[in-house]
């Protein structure tokens, strides 16, 4: 069976978006797993000129503690590790 390419979409162009901002945490929290990862172009589908800005606004978010840079995971609270 060959491989077949996903067709890319762009998610600021689907949705209307213009202009990123690192305040609005809801749209970077998008971008970001449950671990707290940052995550690639090819999974989220955003150009690569798009994954860097994104990737910088989350990084300012980060600093300016909008956003966490670690999460706690569900395995340390369902066994009560330190």
């Amino acid at each position: 069976m060959a491989f077949q390419s996903r067709n890319k979409f762009c998610f600021f162009k689907e949705n209307g978006i213009n202009e990123i901002d690192y305040k609005d945490v809801k749209l970077l929290e998008k971008f970001i797993s449950d671990r707290g990862k940052i995550r690639s172009s090819l999974i989220t589908g955003i150009t690569k000129q798009e994954q860097a800005k994104v990737a910088r606004l989350i990084k300012v978010a980060r600093e300016l503690a909008l956003l966490p840079y670690v999460t706690t995971s569900s395995y340390k609270q369902s066994y009560n590790r330190r």
